[in-house]
């Protein structure tokens, strides 16, 4: 049996998934920014996005998904935050739409 089709057919679909275009820019930065608020909604005094810079700071297309950088401030405390209630996280958006 010959090989070629079926080899030709998977070094396709791995360009495809590589490539993702189905993850756009806005969806990771929002699926980014729901899983984020998401985890945090039952903490009292969690973290979250109402401070200076905070939010999405960076979103770059990289292989197989997004990488997403965000900014946020945690606790109740002086405004504005200080960098010690700063936090700074780096989230990937696979291909398949999860975040990591």
């Amino acid at each position: 049996m010959n090989k070629k089709p079926i080899l030709f057919v998977l070094i396709v679909l791995i360009i495809i998934l590589a490539w993702s275009p189905w993850i756009t820019k806005s969806y990771a930065e929002k699926k980014v920014t729901e899983s984020f608020e998401k985890s945090q909604k039952d903490i009292a005094d969690g973290c979250g996005f109402n401070c200076p810079g905070c939010g999405v700071t960076t979103s770059n297309k990289v292989s197989f998904g997004y990488s997403v950088s965000i900014e946020y401030g945690c606790g109740f405390g002086p405004y504005p935050p200080t960098q010690e209630m700063m936090g700074h996280k780096t989230v990937f958006i696979s291909f398949l739409g999860t975040t990591h």
